[in-house]
């Protein structure tokens, strides 16, 4: 059992928690980091919403490759009314 107390414990968090660490001002940003496979969301048994590891989420943030513009480039629209989505 010793062996294990100097280990810390890893556990699920909330994509809302995520979100938070990150310094992200919406959920939004941590699904587009799992869509583009940087996260690693898991489907917890008798759980609805997604979490993703505490340990994943901090070893980002640590690894500095987290940046506020995940969006990609943005290419430029013509004249018009501009679209809710995208």
């Amino acid at each position: 059992m010793d062996r294990f107390s100097n280990q810390p414990l890893d556990r699920f968090i909330k994509i809302t928690e995520a979100t938070e660490i990150l310094g992200y001002a919406h959920y939004r940003s941590v699904i587009m980091l799992i869509e583009k496979d940087i996260l690693t969301s898991y489907k917890l048994p008798h759980v609805v919403r997604k979490r993703v590891l505490l340990s994943e989420v901090l070893k980002l943030k640590e690894s500095g490759e987290v940046n506020p513009d995940i969006s990609g480039p943005t290419k430029k629209r013509g004249r018009g009314r501009p679209r809710k989505f995208g």
